[in-house]
């Protein structure tokens, strides 16, 4: 990757979280090509009405390109790009699609770097199989950005976020040549956020797996328990669900990772589970899906828990119980979807 050309970068799922990371590595210099699905007529004519705390207000902001498909990304005039980043910030749904079919016109072999701002743990397996030749790197990101109506991002939180590299064979790449990779992202990301008020800061991580477990003691547990009962965040803790439910809930995610052979210290669960405080309004990303009749990021987030606690022999009761209780709820979404749509 040249210093001195600009970096092309293709951006896929431009929603609240992708949306705020284009702005972002195009104030860094760099030029985004972001690809929308739904969005793409009206963001194409009018771009995005951004409400942003780190970005301010700003109407129309667009990147370098918008394109409708990672098919018409791959090309420009005709002629093949050669993707210095892809950014994948899309939902992770393995039951719908593959994340690995999706990005795979845009993926120049032994050249392009693959950045995953997403949820869920295990989710750079397939990647790493799909491209070993890739150098891969994860964010975990603490943002709270979401679309509102056509065209518009709301972000009410900084984005704060944790970057590390997946370490693998990498085509010979040696380990420190792909910390060199992840580094360069986390500069630009820097770079572009350096005029933000609240100062925002992306960190470089070399233990990526650990700083996913973290995310997912309460990703795993705040946001499923919040999307089966209906209720916010602080509605939880106040009603004592914290006490008696969430924090046995951490406790055996915490007993997997650490089978699983993650340095994940015990001190994290009082972290996550008094991260919010007891008023907090916050809903969370499930319970938004729940909604507006959305699908949810089940299986990576508590799914792949689960996978692990077999693997390892840990035991998962509560955990079980909950990814249970959301598969009935997904079941009855899904057969509400249908009845909307005539097919029963």
């Amino acid at each position: 990757m040249g210093s001195q050309e600009q970096l092309n970068v293709c951006l896929i799922g431009s929603g609240g979280v992708g949306t705020i990371a284009a702005v972002v590595l195009e104030k860094a210099g760099t030029k985004v090509t972001a690809v929308l699905r739904s969005k793409y007529a009206v963001v194409s004519e009018k771009g995005w009405d951004l409400e942003s705390v780190d970005h301010g207000n700003v109407k129309g902001w667009k990147p370098t390109r918008v394109v409708s498909t990672v098919t018409d990304a791959a090309t420009e005039d005709g002629k093949p790009i050669k993707y210095d980043f892809v950014v994948v910030s899309m939902k992770q749904l393995p039951d719908l699609y593959s994340i690995v079919e999706i990005i795979r016109p845009v993926i120049t072999p032994s050249h392009t770097a693959i950045v995953l701002i997403q949820n869920g743990i295990d989710i750079e397996l397939p990647i790493i199989e799909a491209f070993p030749t890739n150098p891969l790197m994860s964010s975990v990101s603490i943002i709270g950005s979401k679309t509102v109506g056509d065209n518009t991002i709301v972000q009410i939180g900084t984005d704060n976020s944790t970057i590390g590299p997946h370490f693998h064979e990498c085509g010979g790449r040696s380990r420190e040549e792909q910390l060199a990779t992840t580094k360069e992202f986390i500069r630009l990301y820097n770079l572009g956020m350096k005029d933000a008020p609240k100062k925002p800061v992306c960190t470089l991580t070399e233990d990526m797996p650990v700083a996913r477990w973290h995310k997912v003691l309460w990703n795993g547990t705040f946001n499923t328990i919040c999307a089966i009962n209906g209720m916010d965040v602080g509605q939880v803790c106040r009603s004592e669900g914290r006490d008696k439910l969430l924090i046995p809930m951490m406790k055996e995610i915490w007993n997997t990772a650490r089978a699983a052979g993650v340095d994940l210290p015990e001190s994290a669960i009082q972290a996550q589970a008094f991260r919010v405080p007891d008023n907090s309004t916050f809903r969370p990303s499930m319970l938004i899906d729940v909604d507006y009749g959305r699908p949810m990021e089940l299986e990576v987030i508590l799914g792949s828990v689960l996978k692990r606690a077999e693997q390892t022999s840990t035991p998962a009761p509560i955990t079980k119980t909950i990814y249970e209780l959301l598969k009935m709820r997904k079941w009855e979404m899904q057969q509400a979807a249908l009845v909307d749509k005539g097919n029963l």
